[in-house]
């Protein structure tokens, strides 16, 4: 039906009405005032898209899910313009996503007449951060305002994924399943399509390899909990497939996080910055976990696909609910149906076929009064009916909407009193989007601007484009858009960009008729900042000036430039186990990833690093040609590093590279760990918190490790790992025949460090195949237990000493397990007297296990933290901020180092003290604190006015040298010296 709708209101979100006064909106967008800045630029296009708008923050609307519930019921039952489409802006911790009816849901919010069906589609944007915020909203608009085409193939081609797991049934369903989506995206023109399957030998490089490649959906059938189950554990951080941005429908259990940690899977919608895209623009998932639950899913699956491939649905939101109904109707699964959630924009075009080409035909110009605008749209040359028009000022009033027709036909009706620019925009299913202006002119003539070329020929490198630093003549047209001659016709440019700096800001026109265009003589010229950046717009006013009137017209350019990124590091060593070792010399190579628009000239590279125990021997190399999307190494030339025998395993190298062109100069910062990385947390848990907490704390207290949902092959890169299987029903069991289990053993007998925790791991799941831990940890399980965890206390004589806790974690079955032998109890529940967790040092290794969730315990006062706890765990396994410990080195004076904020603006806190507890006198004489630039030049040394005390007051640099002139931003380093122990500091200083 067409529809047409004139609307002479400012926009919502950015004048808010008094109660009472509320005239609705389509689009209603609920964000944690955190992110309301972040947000912005989406409810923008929104808008500018004829969609009718509302931000609404939570200090607004109530911060409990009650109160959240209860202002979007007002809305839906009094506003004049209901809401169709709901956007809730945070992850869980930041707007709560409730517990509701057996299912962490978003459904809580839209099921508004309690018949389990939404009355509103809603999406979420599970951000942590304004990083994250303004990522995933580049990420929409990337996908439906800018689509990438430099290659038109990507829309229609996909990946599908069956992983079998060993159940028939299971296994039929699933590749059924991609079966199914492969014959309607083949019916539906697709040219590529990749069915992946674990039995066919495929693994996670291949998804990761079609992604990068371009893949328009990616599909995955079978297990998982937090992440796909292996060979398919996808680490979505390696794509690098920039703006070629898939949907990714992850049919499967938990992987979507319902807490403050997102579940690994769903970082295909996290990953990636603003400024570096990669990952998905849209992933579709549930938050529930189901045994034999494979028909329940594979109607989700199949709902999905036939609403965009059958249906036609136009929006990510109404094919996520074509899924949910499907599971619905079928077998009235209701917990199914609230589990599953639209993670991105409901509102966002989906692609099914690549952007079709469109002509829009409007008049250029219309005259102060009433109008009724004719506007024409033409897909591949044929009129195309239900292309949305919508007619906007450059403040956000909204003029008017209308619909095409059959014909192609709108008509945008609407009255301006005044001169200004109307912004036109048409989107439609399949539709590139059109982004067009009208100009109100008066009676009379009526001069503005018409298009412009750029000439860089001057000193730039003559490609027709702007690159930085060049000096660029601009030809501008102009038209007389009015009914009478203009006369005497001059020109003024002015930069709205201190990063442009017009040189030549005058020129003049010939006479105009009506409809006579000219161009500029002589032209404008203007010089681009050499440090612009890739996408940046320039926007420039043209000022022209006739016998009558002057009219201001809006224009822009857009520069391009090469981006660099940094992609990895790779060391080739003697020993080749891609680390270097102390005593080792390898070669060593960076590879970098040009993601702008202009290739980037061969360029002198010169490595750096900031670290007693490293030392470059061969500092320098040349980098080939780097084109747009390519990716480059110094593989031919190759830096050579070498580490210090003395080097404590651990120990965290930071490098710079500086990379030199005719185009100028970039610096990437990266660290490299010297022997083995600190630890790595396995979090096969369904229930993704407790590890996910444990990696936190520890990256906090300053260990450099890794988080994991699958545990990796090679073990033997970290000195320590720490496991958590969860509590029932939501635990991991580790089976005996398991490649985890003899990886886990193997480790062990290797001389490694192990903590492992779990409900059931210790005395029920042995029972069922799981893998009996018992006699490498030393500890009698002697009961399955019950549900009575905590209190919990640390034992006198061992490193948990008047630790004492409260337990909020998961409490079912808890095993009771004891000492035995050499181990020594470190927790026992103080209400009823059983003990839940054992240290064992065996000698060539050592293991803590306990059959609670570190996670879970809530941080008292003194030493009873989480992070006392780890930190102390991590020196029984003889691992220290970023070393291990030699017990050759006992006598030497040891230290530690904490700096924060980090980064910093003004004011930068560090607090150091000496680690080991014969040095308590005064050592002023053997102490330096030093800050260094990333060139290795002494900035300033902070003067020592103290001895050295346990928990001594922090020193403060305020960012400035020795002189106290202010240091510009950047990396620095701080270097903590006690004696022949150095620990250093990475930091950035922000202005």
């Amino acid at each position: 039906m067409k529809r047409t709708i004139a609307i002479f209101s400012f926009i919502c979100f950015f004048v808010v009405p008094a109660r009472g006064q509320e005239t609705g909106a389509q689009y209603l967008i609920i964000t944690n005032d955190t992110f309301y800045n972040d947000i912005l630029p989406l409810a923008r296009w929104k808008h500018q898209k004829g969609v009718i708008t509302k931000i609404a923050k939570l200090s607004e609307t109530g911060s409990s899910a009650p109160e959240i519930r209860n202002y979007i019921l007002g809305a839906y039952n009094n506003w004049p313009v209901k809401p169709l489409n709901i956007l809730f802006v945070g992850a869980p911790n930041f707007l709560p996503m409730p517990y509701h009816n057996y299912a962490y849901t978003d459904n809580y919010y839209t099921d508004l007449n309690g018949d389990t069906l939404n009355e509103i589609l809603s999406g979420r944007l599970t951000v942590h951060n304004s990083t994250e915020a303004q990522n995933v909203v580049n990420k929409i608009l990337l996908y439906e305002r800018h689509p990438d085409t430099t290659d038109y193939t990507w829309f229609s081609k996909a990946t599908l994924i069956a992983n079998f797991d060993g159940e028939w049934s299971s296994d039929s369903i699933y590749w059924e399943n991609v079966h199914y989506y492969a014959s309607l995206m083949t019916n539906n023109s697709f040219i590529k399509i990749d069915t992946l399957s674990n039995s066919l030998g495929h693994t996670a490089q291949d998804v990761i390899d079609g992604v990068n490649q371009g893949r328009g959906y990616v599909l995955y059938r079978g297990s998982g909990v937090s992440n796909w189950y292996y060979p398919f554990d996808c680490n979505p951080a390696l794509a690098q497939n920039g703006n070629k941005l898939p949907i990714v429908l992850s049919i499967t259990c938990a992987t979507l996080g319902t807490g403050s940690s997102p579940a690994a899977a769903e970082q295909w919608f996290l990953t990636g910055t603003a400024a570096d895209p990669r990952g998905a623009a849209g992933y579709f998932a549930t938050t529930t976990v189901l045994v034999n639950g494979a028909h329940f899913r594979s109607a989700v699956a199949h709902g999905f696909a036939d609403a965009i491939f059958v249906e036609n649905r136009r929006t990510f939101g109404e094919a996520c609910e074509s899924g949910r109904k499907r599971v619905w109707s079928l077998y009235g699964n209701a917990t199914e149906y609230r589990g599953y959630h639209t993670v991105g924009d409901p509102e966002m075009n989906l692609w099914v076929y690549p952007p079709f080409r469109r002509q829009v035909t409007h008049p250029s110009v219309v005259m102060m009064g009433n109008n009724n605008i004719p506007v024409s749209v033409l897909v591949n040359g044929n009129p195309r009916p239900d292309i949305i028009v919508c007619a906007m000022q450059r403040d956000t009033v909204i003029w008017s909407v209308d619909t095409t027709d059959a014909s192609g036909q709108a008509h945008l009706s609407f009255n301006v009193n005044y001169l200004d620019t109307i912004y036109l925009t048409a989107t439609g299913h399949t539709m590139y989007p059109y982004e067009g202006h009208i100009l109100v002119a008066p009676s009379g003539s009526y001069v503005g601007y018409l298009n412009h070329e750029i000439d860089d020929s001057l000193s730039g490198n003559n490609n027709r484009r702007v690159n930085p630093g060049e000096t660029v003549l601009l030809p501008v047209w102009v038209k007389n858009f009015g009914v009478d001659t203009a006369r005497d016709i001059s020109g003024t440019l002015r930069s709205e960009d201190p990063a442009a700096v017009v040189s030549d800001s005058l020129t003049v026109f010939p006479d105009l008729n009506p409809d006579d265009s000219a161009r500029s003589a002589p032209p404008f010229c203007f010089q681009a900042d050499s440090g612009l950046t890739d996408g940046h717009q320039i926007n420039f006013r043209l000022i022209t000036r006739t016998s009558t009137d002057t009219v201001a017209s809006a224009f822009r350019v857009t520069v391009t430039a090469a981006a660099l990124s940094f992609v990895r590091d790779s060391v080739f060593g003697e020993n080749g186990n891609g680390i270097i070792d102390p005593g080792e010399t390898a070669n060593f190579t960076v590879t970098l990833r040009n993601r702008g628009h202009e290739p980037f000239d061969s360029s002198r590279a010169v490595l750096r690093v900031a670290s007693p125990y490293i030392s470059i021997i061969d500092s320098l190399s040349l980098y080939p040609p780097i084109n747009p999307n390519d990716t480059v190494n110094n593989l031919i030339d190759r830096f050579v590093i070498t580490a210090d025998g003395s080097a404590p395993i651990g120990a965290v190298a930071d490098f710079a590279l500086e990379l030199t062109s005719p185009q100028g100069a970039d610096t990437f910062s990266f660290s490299l760990v010297i022997g083995k990385v600190n630890y790595l947390v396995w979090n096969p848990d369904p229930t993704p918190d407790p590890g996910q907490n444990m990696h936190t704390i520890l990256n906090n207290l300053g260990y450099v490790g890794d988080y994991a949902a699958t545990l990796p092959p090679d073990l033997s890169l970290y000195q320590c790992v720490f496991v958590c299987v969860g509590v029932f029903p939501n635990n991991y069991v580790i089976s005996s025949t398991s490649s985890e289990a003899t990886a886990l053993v193997n480790f062990i007998g290797a001389g490694g460090r192990v903590y492992l925790e779990g409900g059931d791991v210790w005395a029920y799941d042995p029972q069922l195949g799981g893998y009996d831990f018992s006699y490498l940890f030393n500890i009698s399980p002697f009961s399955d237990g019950m549900s009575d965890m905590g209190p919990v206390e640390g034992l006198p004589g061992t490193f948990a000493n008047d630790m004492s806790f409260t337990y909020g974690g998961e409490n079912q079955f808890m095993d009771r397990i004891t000492a035995n032998g050499q181990s020594s109890v470190i927790f026992h529940d103080i209400d009823d007297y059983y003990d839940c967790g054992i240290a064992y040092d065996a000698g060539a290794y050592r293991t803590v296990g306990t059959s609670f969730e570190l996670g879970g315990l809530i941080d008292g006062s003194g030493v009873s933290t989480r992070s006392a706890l780890l930190d102390s765990i991590m020196r029984f396994f003889g691992i220290q901020h970023g070393i291990m410990e030699d017990k050759n080195r006992s006598d030497r004076l040891m230290g530690s180092m904490t700096v924060y904020p980090n980064p910093f603006r003004n004011r930068l806190f560090i607090k150091s003290e000496i680690r080991n507890p014969k040095f308590q006198t005064n050592i002023k004489s053997q102490i330096s604190i030093k800050i260094y630039a990333i060139t290795g030049r002494l900035v300033k040394e902070l003067p020592i006015s103290r001895s050295l005390s346990p928990n001594p007051s922090p020193l403060i640099w305020m960012g400035d040298d020795q002189k106290g002139n202010q240091v510009p931003q950047g990396v620095y380093f701080v270097k903590f010296n006690i004696g022949n122990f150095e620990n250093t500091k990475k930091i950035i200083l922000v202005r």
